[in-house]
């Protein structure tokens, strides 16, 4: 077995735990929190290129499954627990024989499997962010109710298309709530970020470099290394923390290092003294700096220094302190600045002079460009060249590490908003949604879609996607991914995504770009898709409703019905979809009649 195989298992182990749990609730037993964040810690630890460690994940099945058993003898009403959830395995012989027997169970339904990896993908960004907020000492409890209750339905492998597709759209709620929440323990901690100029430039003292997304740790190394003569520079997401005034008012918080996520190696390697990463995204190290990097919190990789970070609190860097100061200042030619810290109160602050450019037609509009960066160069390099093709007239906002692909570039102001708006990592995306909803309402647009605000969002990992699936939650439009495309995301879920919520992939960066300020979508329109759900056909055609229920379709407006494709609410009632597909066309009048 490999890494990958021992993820899987995790995440089963995880779900079945959460099957406990959720019945724990319904029977009103109340759950330790030690077990609420074994489950957010669990996910965290599967999340992409985080740990690279087999003991790690072989210890961390074994203690999930042991406190399921646990737990399971609470329950009265055992008869309720899926039956995946029961197994039992009496060593780890068994492990391939269970991946084997869930395999196939998975791809049975390739659309239903790539719905489920949507899921996943953005539970297990809410748990990263939950997991940053629970190390600074912020919980919100009303988070893991539904976190377990998302893992319990995946393991029903008989849910129907539309009820798991309703179930990514709850999701992205909940990955807005928990972005809001790391702001407000980031906030709360360190202060309303402030707009700062961030060194390109170096110092001459010895340093630490400090990676990912953790604030506590890099509060914790800032505190520890002051008056030791040690600098500390940030790297990737951490270039947001410059932004912090909590953090900023350390004198010896020198400024940020590196570039593009794809030349993470290089960065490392030309950096003198030790590395600190504290997030996803780990690549594998090389020799010529392993010795000198360490990981925190649920990042491991084998033969690199693991520094305990997984509690709330305080954490001991001495050694990485000590290690700092007996190594050479860092060299660099890199001059200049760069801005950051355009997060939720500074844009707000901005609101009287974007609303007004965007009214006058200064600003034509605002391109949000949010979600990490591809360790694909040629791939990164599409937002390099869109940002390359847009207009004079025309903003960016931007939120994770795809900003470095063009954040460099001096692109000046227009009607006196800089060009390029930093709102900070990934999770700052948040920050951009909640100013998006603000300037719909200083505009006086009835919908959200009508602001001349177009998004782009990568999906290359699980906090981009719960950033993108928020977006939808939102009642975002004009959005727009890729430019690659996970392999799991099979073309017809990526069609209801299309057909639903005008989501359209990104190809060519001019002819994107074009299209996107010419008005005219990517993709275009098309008649209705049987794919769509009925809650969506409804809320674009109202008079939908009266033609289905003439077809014979009388309970389509009930609860449950809504949210079903249009598809499986015609199976129900013995109806052909295509048929039905047709009258809707023709007496929507979204094709032209036959003569």
């Amino acid at each position: 077995m490999n890494i990958r195989d021992y993820r899987e298992l995790l995440d089963f182990a995880t779900k079945a735990l959460a099957a406990v749990t959720t019945e724990m609730r319904v029977e009103t037993i109340e759950v330790p929190k030690e077990v609420d964040r074994l489950i957010i810690y669990n996910l965290c630890l599967t999340t992409k290129d985080s740990n690279f460690c087999e003991e790690d994940y072989k210890e961390a099945i074994r203690n999930t499954l042991d406190v399921k058993n646990e737990l399971i003898e609470k329950i009265a009403a055992k008869k309720l627990i899926p039956q995946d959830a029961l197994w039992e395995p009496k060593s780890e012989d068994e492990y391939e024989e269970k991946l084997v027997e869930m395999r196939r169970k998975e791809f049975e339904n390739v659309s239903a499997h790539a719905l489920r990896e949507i899921i996943m993908s953005g539970v297990k960004g809410v748990a990263t962010f939950a997991f940053y907020a629970y190390r600074i000492g912020f919980e919100d409890e009303g988070l893991n109710p539904f976190i377990q209750r998302v893992l319990q339905r995946t393991l029903k492998f008989n849910l129907s298309i539309g009820l798991l597709f309703n179930l990514s759209m709850e999701l992205g709620g909940f990955g807005y709530r928990a972005m809001a929440l790391l702001e407000q323990a980031a906030q709360e901690s360190y202060g309303v970020p402030k707009i700062a100029n961030v060194e390109l430039s170096v110092r001459k003292n010895p340093a630490i470099l400090v990676s990912g997304m953790n604030l506590k740790d890099l509060e914790n190394i800032l505190a520890q290394t002051e008056g030791e003569g040690v600098d500390v520079y940030t790297h990737g997401d951490m270039i947001s923390a410059h932004a912090y005034p909590g953090l900023a008012s350390f004198d010896h918080f020198a400024g940020n290092w590196g570039t593009i996520e794809a030349d993470q190696e290089k960065d490392f390697e030309n950096f003198p003294g030790p590395v600190v990463y504290t997030g996803s995204g780990l690549k594998a190290p090389l020799d010529s700096y392993k010795d000198r990097l360490f990981t925190t919190g649920f990042t491991k990789y084998p033969g690199v220094k693991a520094i305990d970070s997984k509690e709330a609190g305080d954490v001991d860097f001495s050694e990485v302190v000590a290690m700092a100061k007996k190594s050479p200042a860092p060299q660099s030619d890199r001059l200049g600045e760069l801005l950051a810290g355009f997060a939720h109160d500074q844009l707000e602050s901005m609101m009287e002079l974007i609303s007004g450019a965007v009214k006058d037609k200064s600003i034509s509009r605002i391109i949000a460009i949010m979600g990490n960066d591809s360790n694909d160069d040629n791939d990164g390099e599409y937002f390099t060249n869109f940002v390359r093709e847009m207009p004079l007239n025309s903003a960016i906002m931007t939120a994770g590490t795809v900003k470095y692909r063009f954040n460099y570039r001096s692109l000046g102001t227009v009607h006196g908003v800089p060009r390029i708006l930093d709102a900070g990592s990934v999770a700052d995306a948040y920050s951009i949604a909640s100013f998006v909803l603000k300037l719909q309402s200083e505009l006086e647009l009835y919908e959200l879609n009508k602001v001349p605000v177009s998004f782009l969002c990568t999906l290359n990992d699980e906090k981009s996607i719960i950033a993108f699936l928020s977006l939808i939650y939102i009642g975002a439009r004009n959005i727009f991914v890729g430019p690659s495309i996970p392999a799991w995301l099979s073309p017809d879920v990526m069609e209801i995504f299309s057909k639903n919520f005008d989501v359209a992939v990104l190809e060519d960066p001019q002819e994107d770009c074009e299209g996107i300020f010419s008005g005219r979508k990517i993709k275009g329109d098309g008649p209705i898709d049987p794919n769509m759900l009925i809650v969506d056909i409804i809320e674009r055609h109202p008079q939908a409703a009266d033609i289905l229920m003439n077809c014979g379709m009388s309970c389509v407006t009930c609860g449950a019905a809504l949210y079903e494709s249009l598809a499986e609410a015609c199976a129900v009632h013995g109806l052909d979809p295509e048929d039905v597909k047709d009258v809707l066309d023709h007496e929507l009048g979204l094709v032209e009649d036959d003569d």
